[in-house]
């Protein structure tokens, strides 16, 4: 009996933090969308310049020294690391 108590709490656990990612990464996605505006797949220069220091702080690497991709944008932001910004 308890294994199905413990079995419901998991599950009940599971639904109601599954909404939440999904909320965070449709943030992390419209905050991707306004920054890189012409859709070109990274941003750069001043464009990128506070989520570049604040991926740097949390020592975050991005494959280019002067730019961001959108997957490595969406990674650091699922991880919070833009939460100051907020």
């Amino acid at each position: 009996m308890s294994k199905i108590i413990a079995a419901a709490t998991l599950g009940v656990a599971l639904m109601f933090s599954l909404p939440t990612l999904a909320a965070d990464s449709a943030a992390c996605q419209a905050s991707w969308t306004k920054m890189d505006s012409k859709s070109a797949g990274y941003v750069m220069g001043a464009d990128a310049k506070d989520e570049m220091a604040m991926m740097k702080k949390a020592n975050i690497k991005t494959a280019a020294e002067d730019r961001m991709t959108a997957k490595e944008y969406m990674d650091a932001c699922i991880k919070d690391v833009f939460a100051a910004k907020k």
